[in-house]
């Protein structure tokens, strides 16, 4: 098992955001790992490029399951979107830049 896979693994069996330092005394826990500052750098880089993983502040991780997008008002084209004035006006956008 990659080391970013098992952290995912920890986070979502925790189901709830863990410390850095908790999350990677975990994943060497389950990788039969000892601590390697290197190790623990490499695993947190692969965090941080792994669109599963949010960073919650305060240093603590959370996997992005937990926080679905929520749908966004009005599905249409650019030219159907509308937004409004500083007097609530809705304006058309412009097709153009």
């Amino acid at each position: 098992m990659r080391p970013v896979d098992a952290a995912y693994e920890v986070l979502k069996e925790s189901g709830q955001p863990l410390l850095v330092h908790d999350l990677m005394d975990k994943v060497l826990e389950v990788l039969k790992q000892e601590p390697d500052p290197r190790r623990m750098a490499q695993i947190y880089s692969d965090m941080n490029l792994d669109v599963r993983f949010v960073y919650k502040g305060h240093g603590q991780w959370a996997i992005r399951d937990w926080n679905p997008k929520t749908p966004t008002k009005g599905t249409g084209s650019t030219r159907d979107r509308h937004k409004a004035d500083d007097d609530g006006e809705e304006l058309e956008e412009e097709d153009g830049w």
